[in-house]
């Protein structure tokens, strides 16, 4: 009789193995987390962006038409209905319009109120507010 003395390989993983793969994945997760939250909040200032430069482009067209003869001073002189963005169908930001700046302040469906930026009159450039809030919010490279 032949006695097989061949050694069988278990395929089960070890606790060592077990606490690496785990050890992996956190470290994975630590370094994606917080690149999904910049490209969030980078996501949420694009569309603020984007639409202060809608209000300055209609802003634009209604100063340079010779029957107005001066800036508008109210939003609602402006036809901007259908034309700003949205998230989920609530704005992100309030916008306020002056003769020469157009300010744009995140409310609470942005998840941080009283935020600033300001878009200069007729063409640029953007600016953050000088206060803490502002600053904290976004980050300085983001505005064009």
């Amino acid at each position: 009789m032949s006695q097989d003395t061949s050694i069988k390989k278990q395929s089960k993983f070890s606790l060592i193995e077990l606490l690496m793969l785990i050890m992996i994945v956190g470290i994975v997760f630590t370094l994606i987390i917080p690149l999904r939250s910049d490209r969030i909040n980078k996501s949420k200032l694009s569309e603020g962006i984007k639409n202060v430069q809608i209000i300055a482009r209609e802003n634009v067209k209604f100063y340079e038409q010779p029957e107005n003869g001066y800036y508008a001073f109210d939003l609602s002189m402006l036809d901007l209905k259908g034309k700003l963005e949205k998230t989920d169908g609530d704005f992100l930001f309030d916008y306020s319009l002056t003769d020469s700046t157009v300010v744009a302040t995140t409310n609470d469906n942005f998840g941080q109120a009283g935020a600033e930026f300001f878009y200069y009159l007729p063409r640029g450039p953007f600016q953050l507010s000088e206060d803490s809030v502002s600053k904290e919010t976004f980050d300085q490279n983001w505005l064009p």
